[in-house]
């Protein structure tokens, strides 16, 4: 049969089969011309490789520049070898680069073609993926991803309406560990199973990774199309759980994109697609969420923040500044501390973006970083301690700290580090924490606070009136004083029935002999009033807002006709 094949295509035998072949197979056929350095592999390698196409001259060294560096060495060898004499035979792992520069793992295989002089001519093979997602599942009996893609790209029209349903198990981590790796599959199995029979004619179902599916309709016209198919979806799953007698009690996630999302191309629909489903997952068990651009926009600038929060820590806290509010004696008025809060100012394309802390510091504090960011808020601060007391030495500094710097950044070392740096008494520092930050009393907690009282450090329960607290609490904590949280000050001073009960409160607190600062004092008569109740310290816009270190020591510290006092 060879033989006629050569009677068909002639003396272009080799160049008409590599056209053809190589459009017919998932791998990436070549042909590397070693004698005039000229390299060709299947068109689709340029879709997925970091090469800008199929055909490559001076190739010893544009071959190279997709190669992973660390492997580059090895393959150079290997082809000096083959082109000595020294090697017949092709069959190597390595890198390749893909179009975002990562690394792909590959096996190339190939056979060396002798010229009649009996050196190396052609090096003719494949290459294949090794670390490639599987085409197909064997565990539930639905084809892949890249068949799900492969589906798509296939389409004769457009995408224009329809969606995609992004589906992910919940908790299916427990299963498993809980009934084993076979009764796992055979829940993987038996959900994928109860959403085929779900499905009409027109959708399809393709298995990603590990618990997660999706279902793809491309005729839906609207949203409540997916909202039927998901309760369908829901009964049947039910049903199947109450004939298993409840051996395994779960539930299913959803995400719902557009179809018509993939024209954005693969990339963007794959980060939108997968956001659907966290997002329906943050929701709680049995989430369904339809993917909405704004909440995306949103979830997007997050990410933007945390790489220039990232990028500004790197590059010694570029944006970051500490401000300072003052906290002055009620009855005196005078100047006995601050409050040191952190500010940030980030950087972009457009200029720079002042963030409100309700913005950034919770992304801090989730993606760790916390744990620099507040070292450098602590330094500056007990920086800032020293210098004032040159004017005011009882001046103290007060630091808020995370629970997450407690439990993952030894907070406590880096306190005392920052006290004795600064030749500062250990009282002058006071930890602030809101009562939410240590409600469960876990050992680390109870460890970190031990540590402060030994050694003479003050801690300051923050926000006092915001949370579940109660005077057994506070007294078992034995706080240096605790803050009362400014809205309740706001509604104490509108509100006689809000006054009498924050009278109460402030006579209870003093009754276990502990002092009170009442933040968000705004007006002369609030001042006043504090004063009658016997408030130990206040805070708020009327002593001052919060300020840069040089406006502070200029109006709170060296302002002769101020001198600290109100």
């Amino acid at each position: 049969m060879i033989n006629d094949i050569f009677k068909v295509f002639g003396e272009q035998t080799g160049e008409i089969l590599f056209e053809i072949i190589k459009d017919c197979m998932d791998d990436y056929l070549y042909i590397f011309d070693l004698q005039n350095d000229t390299f060709e592999i299947s068109q689709s390698a340029v879709e997925r490789f970091n090469m800008s196409k199929n055909v490559l001259t001076d190739a010893a060294n544009e071959v190279m520049k997709v190669v992973y560096e660390e492997d580059r060495r090895m393959l150079a060898k290997h082809l000096a070898d083959i082109c000595e004499g020294r090697e017949n035979v092709h069959n190597l792992h390595y890198r390749w680069l893909d179009k975002e520069g990562m690394p792909v793992w590959i096996n190339s295989r190939g056979i060396v073609i002798i010229d009649q002089q009996g050196k190396a001519e052609y090096l003719v093979g494949c290459l294949n993926e090794i670390g490639n997602k599987r085409r197909a599942d064997n565990v539930t009996g639905l084809l892949g991803g890249p068949e799900f893609l492969a589906y798509l790209r296939a389409q004769k029209e457009p995408i224009t309406k329809g969606f995609f349903m992004h589906v992910g198990i919940d908790d299916f981590g427990a299963i498993n560990s809980s009934r084993g790796a076979d009764y796992g599959n055979y829940i993987l199995k038996s959900v994928a199973g109860c959403m085929k029979e779900c499905l009409s004619d027109k959708q399809r179902i393709y298995h990603l990774v590990a618990d997660q599916y999706v279902i793809v309709d491309l005729e839906a016209s609207s949203a409540e199309d997916a909202v039927a198919l998901k309760e369908k979806i829901t009964d049947k799953l039910h049903n199947f759980i109450v004939t298993e007698n409840y051996e395994a009690i779960f539930s299913i996630s959803i995400g719902v994109v557009d179809a018509a999302t993939f024209c954005e191309g693969t990339e963007e629909c794959r980060k939108k697609f997968e956001f659907a489903l966290k997002q329906a997952k943050g929701m709680g068990k049995n989430g369904f969420y339809v993917f909405d651009q704004d909440d995306y926009e949103v979830f997007l600038q997050k990410g933007r923040i945390v790489a220039a929060l990232r990028n500004a820590i790197v590059n010694n806290y570029e944006g970051f500044e500490v401000n300072y509010q003052p906290i002055v004696d009620c009855v005196s008025g005078r100047v006995i501390g601050a409050e040191a809060l952190m500010r940030y100012t980030m950087v972009t394309e457009e200029g720079k973006e002042w963030l409100s802390p309700v913005e950034f510091i919770p992304l801090l504090e989730k993606t760790g970083l916390i744990i620099p960011a507040g070292r450098f808020v602590l330094n500056e601060a007990a920086k800032m301690c020293r210098e004032i007391q040159q004017y005011i030495p009882e001046f103290s500094v007060n630091v808020n700290i995370s629970c997450y710097q407690i439990e993952h950044g030894k907070i406590a070392d880096k306190i005392l580090t920052a006290v004795r740096d600064n030749g500062l008494m250990p009282d002058r520092i006071c930890i602030e924490m809101t009562e939410s930050g240590f409600m469960d009393m876990t050992p680390v907690f109870c460890k970190f606070r031990k540590v402060l009282e030994e050694n003479g450090i003050q801690f300051v329960i923050d926000d006092f009136g915001t949370g579940y607290s109660n005077l057994h609490c506070i007294s078992d904590m034995n706080p240096g004083y605790v803050k009362m949280d400014k809205d309740f000050t706001a509604k104490a001073m509108s509100c006689e029935r809000d006054y009498e009960l924050f009278k109460k409160i402030i006579e209870m607190v003093h009754s276990i002999g502990i002092r009170i600062c009442v933040e968000g004092i705004e007006k002369e008569d609030w001042h006043l009033k504090m004063k009658e109740l016997q408030a130990d310290y206040l805070q708020g816009y009327f002593f001052g807002k919060p300020c840069e270190k040089k406006k502070f020591m200029e109006e709170f510290v060296c302002n002769p006709h101020n001198n600290g006092v109100w």
